[in-house]
């Protein structure tokens, strides 16, 4: 799966209001596996916590460029 299509799951499963906020041009290649790893726990859960949710955001907002 590519990078945009996992950040934009990510996006919807975490209902994040600022589309756009995860766009793939900020993400580095090289994070693909941290992002994969992000993207697989998200896609998982049925349900994710607000304290999850924060968590999971503050994660992404390191592996920008």
């Amino acid at each position: 799966m590519d990078k945009s299509k996992m950040l934009n799951e990510i996006e919807d499963k975490l209902k994040v209001v600022n589309k756009g906020m995860f766009r793939s041009e900020d993400f580095d290649d090289a994070n693909i596996d941290e992002i994969e790893g992000i993207h697989n726990m998200v896609t998982s859960r049925s349900n994710i916590s607000a304290i999850e949710q924060s968590a999971i955001i503050e994660e992404l907002s390191k592996l920008r460029k």
